[in-house]
């Protein structure tokens, strides 16, 4: 089958069209929702083993949002480049944080040879919440280890090992 320019531009229109609408815009409000704002903070760990705690505050028009689930996403890169991410979630509290404290700390979070880069914080309701239609939110930050040159640069994994999942 020969495509003509024609056609293989609407294809390309329309695909973007559709991944612009699984991806959302970076922030911000779409149409008839209302805005939502996530903080992070960037993390300073101090050992590798030691816990590691990451967290968010999710509001909407100045107030914490409370009682909704945030995704962070530690940030796990390997020796060629390929980055990939741990996952959890956490409901935020009467104040709107969500935190999440994974007890492995860093060295646990990947198999040896990776590092920790940093983590994300995503708010992406699909259902109106207690009646309100809120916007995606999201907002990230380094995560630095000491005397590893800055951020990002967190080495990851135990005795060469995998974690345990």
């Amino acid at each position: 089958m020969t495509v003509t320019p024609v056609t293989r531009t609407a294809r390309i229109g329309l695909a973007a069209v559709l991944i612009g609408g699984l991806l959302g815009p970076a922030g911000g409000c779409a149409r008839g929702c209302t805005e939502t704002a996530l903080q992070v903070w960037p993390v300073q760990v101090q050992r590798l083993d030691a816990p590691l705690t990451v967290n968010a505050r999710l509001g909407a028009a100045g107030e914490p949002l409370s009682g909704v689930t945030v995704k962070l996403a530690v940030t796990v890169v390997g020796p060629d480049h390929a980055a990939g991410e741990a996952l959890f979630h956490a409901t935020t509290d009467a104040d709107g944080l969500a935190t999440v404290t994974r007890p492995e700390g860093v060295a646990g979070l990947s198999a040896a040879g990776q590092r920790v880069t940093g983590y994300a914080a995503h708010f992406q309701p699909l259902n109106k919440v207690d009646g309100t239609a809120y916007c995606w939110s999201g907002a990230s930050a380094p995560i630095s280890c000491p005397g590893d040159g800055g951020p990002g640069q967190c080495p990851a994994g135990r005795d060469g090992a995998a974690p345990d999942g």
